[in-house]
């Protein structure tokens, strides 16, 4: 195999990969106008069904802009070697290979943020604020995008330096390695990050006092979860739209319900909300879908060591001395079908854990099949859910149940 073969199979891949997701993107608009499905009428009057296609249609709209640019960018810059004449002007400043390999990733970061950054804002203060749901100031925008980048800096600086020297030091264990450490930190991450990284962008409280705290009190003792791991955040400070999420494991275990949703729904709602959330955790789903994270980070550094160290991956971008950093960009756009896939395992597993999740609610809170029904069309209306998202599209993007497949089960 040629070098320039190898870069044509890596052209070819990111235009499929492009094709196919400008098709499911496609077939998911037009199926969001789908007027025939009699139960949209239990969500929407003809206004806000009418303004939920609008929305939908403006997010695909931008998104296949967003999604072109993107595409003649990488395709220009894997035709042009783009990538190659970077690192030769990295390498004009540094001479050692590992400040050459960080100053490269750092410098295609800032490339790529920079690129990026009209298109977050459009999105967020044009499309996200025309149809009422931004609430994040510019200030507010920025200070997360500073914040993020010193948290990269300090964190994943030093992790991504000693993979980089223990591929450069000792290749052949490389793989494991480097899996070790991503594990180790993501294993942090997962147990810590909500206590530790969370607060620095928004405000984490314990749920106060009153007939809300008292009745998921009551719900939390019946299961034997720990009050003190339940905490609301500050949501509405970037966006209307209301959420939950659960995060951590044993002593660890943590449940953060944002302050849009105690402002839109009910106590009983709300608490058959925190039901499906305490589910996840009694079903065992976040300890699983964490360790099918890991595996899956395995077998991406086994294949990482068996292919980094191949000088044809930085041959196929244009660069004339083999490096980590060009060959693991390589590396990625060859992963591109195996990354799909994986995506489509994934979010597979996350549907089924959602129904999983439901079904533990119903078991184990009075009458929450009402209140959780309630309660999703709530949050789904509220923001201008696509109700007949198309069936494709689901599978591939989705990692909850469309709406009324969740309100059909639990009927």
């Amino acid at each position: 195999m040629t070098a320039s073969f190898l870069l044509g199979i890596m052209i070819f891949l990111v235009v499929i990969n492009f094709l196919l997701d400008t098709i499911l993107d496609y077939l998911n608009d037009r199926s969001s106008k789908n007027t025939t499905e009699p139960k949209v009428k239990q969500f929407y009057d003809e206004a806000e069904y009418r303004k939920s296609i609008d929305y939908s249609s403006e997010k695909y709209r931008f998104g296949l802009f967003d999604s072109t640019v993107n595409l003649l960018l990488v395709v220009a810059a894997l035709g042009l070697s783009w990538f190659a004449l970077l690192d030769e002007l990295v390498r004009e400043y540094f001479s050692n290979e590992l400040v050459i390999s960080l100053a490269f990733i750092a410098l295609l970061s800032v490339i790529s943020s920079i690129i990026n950054l009209p298109f977050a804002l459009h999105y967020i203060f044009r499309i996200e604020a025309k149809y009422g749901f931004n609430k994040t100031t510019l200030k507010t925008f920025f200070a997360d995008r500073v914040k993020g980048t010193v948290l990269s800096l300090l964190i994943g600086g030093p992790l991504l330096t000693a993979i980089i020297y223990i591929y450069q030091q000792i290749p052949q264990w490389f793989w494991l390695m480097g899996w070790a450490l991503v594990s180790g930190f993501s294993l942090f991450s997962f147990m810590f990050g909500t206590k530790l990284f969370l607060p620095l962008f928004n405000k984490l409280q314990p749920v106060p006092e009153g007939e809300l705290r008292d009745e998921i009190e009551k719900y939390c003792k019946s299961q034997g979860y720990a009050m003190s791991k339940l905490y609301v955040m500050d949501g509405s400070k970037r966006s209307t739209k209301a959420n939950a999420f659960f995060s951590g494991m044993g002593r660890t275990k943590t449940i953060v319900l944002f302050d849009t949703l105690i402002e839109k729904l009910s106590t009983p709602q709300i608490t058959a909300v925190l039901a499906h959330e305490i589910g996840h955790y009694k079903r065992k789903h976040t300890l699983a879908m964490f360790l099918l994270s890991n595996l899956q980070t395995f077998v991406l550094f086994a294949l990482l060591g068996w292919l980094l160290g191949n000088s044809l991956l930085s041959e196929a971008l244009g660069a004339t001395e083999p490096s980590f950093h060009i060959g693991i960009l390589a590396f990625f756009l060859l992963f591109t079908p195996v990354s799909v896939i994986l995506g489509l395992i994934d979010n597979g597993l996350s549907r089924r854990n959602e129904f999983q999740a439901d079904k533990f609610a119903i078991d184990t809170y009075p009458n929450s099949s009402e209140h959780l029904r309630d309660a999703l069309k709530k949050i789904s209306t509220d923001s201008l859910a696509n109700l007949t998202p198309h069936p494709w599209y689901v599978k591939v993007h989705y990692t909850h149940p469309p709406i009324l497949q969740r309100l059909a089960k639990l009927s």
